[in-house]
């Protein structure tokens, strides 16, 4: 057998919006790109090899960077206006001290007698403001197609580098200068410290996400999304909210905007810590419509943020995996590992998705982990040094507000505390929404995939009654009766499992090979998963049969048109079938005796057969389609109709020869008579 030269395969990802579609030409463009879990687009724009770690970071370098800053970008505005409003230093001999047994904190707030900020202090604290909402409003712009990519990069990262520098030479010059021993540091100079940090990480973030496109790793843009590209308009509503709730609880319960907005925070989280509470009808009521409406917001922000993270590119990280092992595979048969078979290749290639599926999992949830113990640990490292609490409390305290119970018996009480607290929770009280969200469906699929394997060593009809595993209702309506009609079987028995003769997969060599499923494990009975095997269970001789066993004089009848409507029957069967396992499960996956008979069917009928057929290393070569997260019975369903589809054009122009053929003869004989 000839190898494949490895120099001439098509690259998978070139940075042109065709590439892979053009790179999977021989398996069918336009099948494929239907059938992926993740649009095309978002990877073809990276420019480097799926396989390698570059792809992977260059990847979330394009698509969560922007929505990183999407989200920082107006929480420092938020903020930076309490900067702004708050007085950074207080008098330390007229603060008083709370009774530890209370409750009520309005007395404290409001006997701090605060001191107006110097002049210079407070100019360039103003300006700073102006150039962080400036970039903000050109980053929105740029979320929402108003302006170039070059030109937005360009004013955001000036604006919101001259917007932290300004902010943090203004803490430095306070607190080195204007606050002496007779002072302390209010909310408002805590504030303006997180601020400056937020605009800063915009202004790096932003600064690499310029670096990549300088690169040439990616074309000026952000991997985003046209419904993804959204999320800025929500995270920009989100801050106006605050900014009004700050200013109108501010005014309803007596107290300073910085304080105003820690509660505004507390409420709209749905922590409920205590240490403020409204007293007034009218302060009651609006807090009822600032945390219904502020909830529906954040809730908002937190799907499309998920949303992005795990379903648009979840299926994007699983094809870079797949594509490394695929990659050594592939590599090692051109370095002389030889294939027996088409099923060997398959078989390792289904190792190589399991390996892929079982390692994205592990990491999702480490990623998981991680992130949550970071906010846990290093939000209470914080606290213990804000608000002098043990580091015990202070983790407790942290995992009751990242549950959102909020006990009340510790809150922050410190500027620092507050404005950290702010910030704080507006980041992981929501990702841990996510994060329970995330690790729910990872901890359902896990039970799924164990609920099916147990429900193997049993009886299937005990298996539908005692698991309630998400194919249940598929496996309970192929026993049944309802998915396949005792038509579609020509009189096979689909609830009997198939024997070798009845179910046989043909390699190109024309080998038979029993029909056992991707694990080498033959399955029980009347399963989902072996439903569709009775597509190769052929209807007549010549559909168990490779093309090259197939007669030429069989396919050059007399009659063609009888020829090609018995290969539109035998198509139209396993479309048939093939579409009602798309409308019941989109994650069905081909046994290798399924991909074998729809992969013959294909060829069978495709117009240039040599550029198709291939040798038993198919599978793990990059023309396979299996490198891909795809929706497989999707994708077999759209290649066989698209064959039915040359059928039904070569049977009308058939008809349209035969008229112009008679319409002659009848001509001939009208002169003949003549």
């Amino acid at each position: 057998m000839e190898r494949p030269d490895h120099g001439s395969q098509p690259q998978v990802v070139e940075p042109r919006p065709d590439a892979t579609m053009r790179e999977a030409d021989r398996i069918g463009a336009e099948e494929l790109k239907e059938s992926l879990r993740f649009r095309n687009e978002r990877v073809s724009i990276i420019n480097a090899d799926p396989s390698s770690t570059f792809f992977v970071f260059w990847f979330v370098v394009s698509c969560y960077f922007p929505v990183i800053v999407a989200c920082l970008g107006p929480v420092a505005n938020t903020i930076s206006i309490a900067c702004v409003v708050e007085k950074w230093r207080s008098v330390r001999s007229n603060s008083v001290v709370m009774n530890s047994q209370s409750s009520d904190t309005d007395a404290v707030m409001n006997q701090v007698k605060t001191v107006f900020d110097p002049p210079g202090i407070f100019a360039v604290n103003i300006l700073s403001l102006i150039f962080g909402v400036t970039s903000n409003i050109v980053l929105m712009l740029h979320f929402s197609r108003k302006l170039t990519y070059l030109k937005s990069q360009m004013i955001n990262i000036t604006g919101w580098t001259l917007a932290g520098g300004m902010l943090l030479m203004d803490v430095i010059v306070c607190s080195s200068h204007e606050m002496s021993s007779y002072y302390k540091k209010t909310i408002g100079f805590w504030f303006a410290c997180y601020s400056s940090g937020l605009y800063l990480i915009c202004t790096i973030i932003l600064a690499v996400h310029f670096i990549g496109y300088k690169l040439q790793k990616y074309p000026p843009t952000f991997n985003l999304l046209p419904n993804e590209r959204s999320i800025m308009a929500f995270t920009v509503l989100l801050s106006i909210w605050l900014i009004w709730g700050g200013g109108m609880f501010s005014a309803l319960l007596h107290i300073t905007y910085g304080n105003s907005l820690y509660f505004c925070t507390v409420s709209l989280l749905t922590v409920g810590l205590g240490d403020i509470l409204p007293k007034t009808v009218a302060a009651k009521i609006m807090v009822l419509i600032f945390s219904l409406t502020g909830v529906v917001i954040m809730g908002l922000i937190v799907f499309m943020t998920r949303s992005i993270i795990q379903k648009s590119s979840g299926p994007i990280f699983f094809f870079h995996r797949v594509e490394s092992g695929r990659s050594k595979a592939w590599k090692s048969y051109m370095d002389g590992n030889k294939i027996s078979s088409q099923k060997e290749a398959f078989n390792l290639m289904k190792c190589i998705r399991r390996t892929a599926t079982r390692r994205q999992h592990w990491f999702s949830l480490s990623v998981t982990l991680a992130i949550f113990m970071v906010f846990w640990l290093l939000g209470a490292l914080v606290f213990k040094f804000s608000e002098d609490w043990s580091y015990f409390n202070c983790i407790y305290f942290c995992f009751l507000c990242l549950l959102t119970i909020g006990y009340g018996d510790f809150a922050p009480k410190s500027g620092a505390g507050r404005a950290f607290f702010v910030i704080w929770a507006l980041g992981a009280v929501p990702l841990m929404g996510a994060i329970l969200s995330t690790v729910g469906d990872l901890l359902f699929d896990i039970s799924t995939s164990l609920d099916i394997k147990i429900g193997d060593s049993f009886n299937n009809k005990i298996k539908s009654i005692v698991f309630n595993g998400r194919q249940r209702a598929l496996s309970f309506m192929v026993n049944t009766g309802e998915i396949f009609e005792e038509s579609d079987t020509s009189g096979d028995n689909v609830g009997e499992t198939p024997t070798s003769s009845q179910s046989c997969d043909i390699s190109e060599d024309g080998d038979e090979i029993s029909g056992d499923s991707d694990t080498g494990v033959t399955p029980p009975p009347a399963t989902p998963q072996e439903s569709l095997s009775t597509l190769s269970k052929a209807t007549s001789p010549e559909g168990i049969f490779p093309l090259e066993y197939v007669s030429s004089a069989e396919y050059a009848l007399g009659d063609s048109e009888a020829s090609n409507l018995k290969k539109l029957q035998i198509l139209l069967k396993a479309v048939k079938k093939l579409h009602r396992i798309c409308l019941l499960n989109k994650d069905y996956t081909l046994t290798f005796s399924d991909w074998s008979y729809i992969r013959q069917l294909h060829l069978r009928n495709a117009p240039d057969v040599e550029g198709h057929t291939r040798g038993p290393e198919f599978w793990i070569s990059p023309d396979t389609p299996l490198r891909f997260p795809l929706n497989e019975p999707h994708f077999a369903f759209m290649t066989l109709f698209k064959n039915i589809e040359e059928l039904v054009g070569n049977l009308v122009e058939d008809e349209e020869l035969y008229k112009v053929i008679a319409k002659r003869g009848n001509f001939g004989d009208h002169r003949k008579t003549l």
